[in-house]
């Protein structure tokens, strides 16, 4: 395990299960952002993202859900290649980390930093091979949030769930502003582009956590309030920055959203995640 810290955050990772942020900690409130618990042994090609999976912080590349695709030689495992294996640690210091997971095919980086209350997370992905790639990227931070929380979505258009638009925050089951109770039975994907500068928070009482980017075209939000899975239903949100709002790449072809990394060359993009202070409630 690695840990950052500044007077504002700390942050543990473990490079040796796919480099997942494990502990991300507001100092100021004592608020831990991600879910917690123990890491699934099961990282095989055939494993299945459920929900002893769904902790922490993971990268999903170059899909999210399982599926096949032409561009690769073999399928797709469930929430990409990245999760669950071992990464080199190319450097490290009190308050930055970079990380990397390489094949014969792709070399993936991640680059953490701490700047007083933001964690900025520097991405870099290169084709090794001599065809074109194509993939799908998106940022897998399971949020611990709290019943009564405000999600705020700042640049986003085009939101749509199971394919159907809706205007933020009005979906038709539910008012997807306020974060909902442990025992709700809610479970919901929706997707909406962000052509522009774009941001993502949770904010309530005991702090908040907004996330920023720029140049990636879409946005993905999970919302989960003990409507899955089946039987041992969780309570999480997810904040997930992405380069196509489908949930596999197949799908992404679909959309027209497949990034294409050409042979021997690099992508690269940032996502910045602030620490915000408490919202102060007004008096009834």
């Amino acid at each position: 395990m690695l840990s950052l810290v500044n007077d504002r955050i700390s942050l543990t990772l473990s490079p040796d299960y796919g480099a997942r942020v494990t502990a991300l900690t507001d100092r100021a409130t004592g608020r831990q952002w991600l879910v917690t618990g123990e890491q699934s042994r099961d990282t095989g090609e055939d494993a299945v993202y459920g929900a002893k999976e769904a902790i922490g912080w993971d990268e999903c590349f170059p899909t999210v859900l399982a599926c096949s695709h032409p561009g690769w030689d073999r399928p797709l495992r469930d929430h990409g290649a990245l999760w669950g294996r071992p990464w080199a640690t190319d450097s490290a210091t009190a308050d930055c980390v970079e990380t990397r997971f390489e094949t014969p095919a792709f070399r993936f980086v991640r680059r953490l930093s701490l700047s007083g209350a933001a964690v900025v997370a520097d991405y870099q992905v290169t084709n090794l091979g001599t065809a074109p790639l194509p993939y799908l990227w998106s940022q897998h931070c399971l949020l611990a949030t709290n019943p009564g929380d405000r999600i705020i979505l700042t640049g986003h258009e085009n939101l749509r769930a199971n394919g159907e638009p809706f205007l933020w925050p009005n979906h038709p089951r539910r008012d997807l502003g306020r974060v909902g109770a442990k025992d709700e039975g809610f479970a919901l994907k929706a997707y909406s582009e962000t052509p522009r500068p774009a941001s993502a928070a949770v904010t309530g009482p005991e702090g908040g956590l907004r996330l920023d980017w720029q140049g990636l075209p879409a946005f993905g939000l999970w919302l989960c309030y003990g409507g899955w899975p089946a039987g041992d239903p969780v309570h999480q949100v997810a904040l997930e920055p992405t380069t196509a709002a489908a949930d596999h790449l197949a799908a992404a072809d679909t959309l027209g959203q497949t990034r294409w990394l050409g042979a021997k060359t690099t992508h690269t993009w940032s996502v910045r995640m602030t620490m915000t202070d408490p919202e102060r409630r007004t008096p009834q």
